[in-house]
């Protein structure tokens, strides 16, 4: 019996986090598509101007972290439809939680509250979506090592690409929000300490987290910063050398990390004694 709650509690999980992402990713599109408040997205953030801002086709790569969480959704919706489920699968789910469903709430408000313009309470959503991917984050690097290859990589390039793009996506939200009050001292300032500022949170969170797939996000929201500087009418070269500083900071924190892997032993760690007593019950239920 308490085998069959377990399994009802994983399936619960799985549904769930489908049905989040369909209302995310629909959220999105009809942000865009109606568009909400008769304006895009990108409309918006053009009432924002800031230094901060990369180049528009910089956020195409939430067309990239959308399809990883897509194939995350597939790869947990393992043995869905039987009637025990799969103990890797359960384990991943369970240690995630509601995690993943909050988030997708999270950034479905955050777009429908950026939209109607309320800035302030945009940056109170935001930051709690990045604590949140901060604490899934912590999760899976608890349980890949019991994990194969391919689970960890489903599970570590979305949210590891997701959080590395929210981290800088945090510092042009409370951007935007102090231009919206007026605040347009020390913009070139102001820009390079932040590109430097996230270039080192990023190095600390591949030391904490062991995730190299949110540099890469971060790298490509440095590299949008230097195109739009490019082709901008002012070049501000202080600005981007601080970008281009950031970047090898990050690609020596990403280098590092690289290194400690490879000598890092890796040892396929049994799931922890709940897991076990979990995956015993299931044995006997059968």
């Amino acid at each position: 019996m308490k085998a069959q709650m377990n399994n009802l509690g994983v399936k619960t999980l799985q549904l769930l986090n489908w049905v989040f992402f369909v209302v995310m990713i629909a959220a999105n599109y009809l942000a865009v598509a109606l568009p909400l408040n008769h304006k895009t997205t990108g409309q918006l953030s053009d009432q924002y101007p800031n230094l901060f801002v990369p180049a528009p086709i910089t956020f195409s790569i939430w067309g990239v972290i959308y399809l990883l969480l897509f194939w995350f959704c597939v790869k947990q919706s393992k043995s869905m439809f039987q009637r025990n489920v799969d103990p890797a699968t359960g384990e991943t789910v369970r240690s995630i939680g509601l995690g993943f469903v909050t988030t997708c709430f999270l950034n479905a408000s955050w777009i429908c509250l950026w939209h109607f313009e309320y800035i302030a309470i945009s940056v109170v959503v935001m930051v709690l979506l990045l604590a949140q991917l901060v604490q899934i984050n912590r999760k899976i690097d608890g349980i890949a090592p019991a994990l194969t290859l391919g689970s960890r990589v489903a599970l570590k390039a979305p949210f590891g690409m997701y959080l590395g793009w929210i981290c800088i996506a945090t510092i042009a939200n409370v951007t935007a929000y102090l231009v919206s009050w007026g605040w347009t001292e020390n913009e070139v300032s102001w820009a390079s300490t932040m590109v430097v500022i996230g270039a080192i949170v990023t190095g600390i969170a591949l030391n904490l987290l062991r995730n190299g797939y949110l540099s890469l996000s971060v790298l490509w929201a440095f590299t949008g910063i230097l195109i739009a500087r490019h082709q901008a009418a002012e070049y501000h070269r202080i600005l981007v050398w601080a970008t281009v500083f950031a970047m090898l900071l990050v690609v020596g924190a990403l280098a590092i990390e690289l290194l400690r892997s490879l000598f890092r032993k890796t040892i396929i760690r049994p799931f922890p004694p709940q897991q076990r007593t979990y995956i015993s019950q299931v044995e006997t239920s059968q």
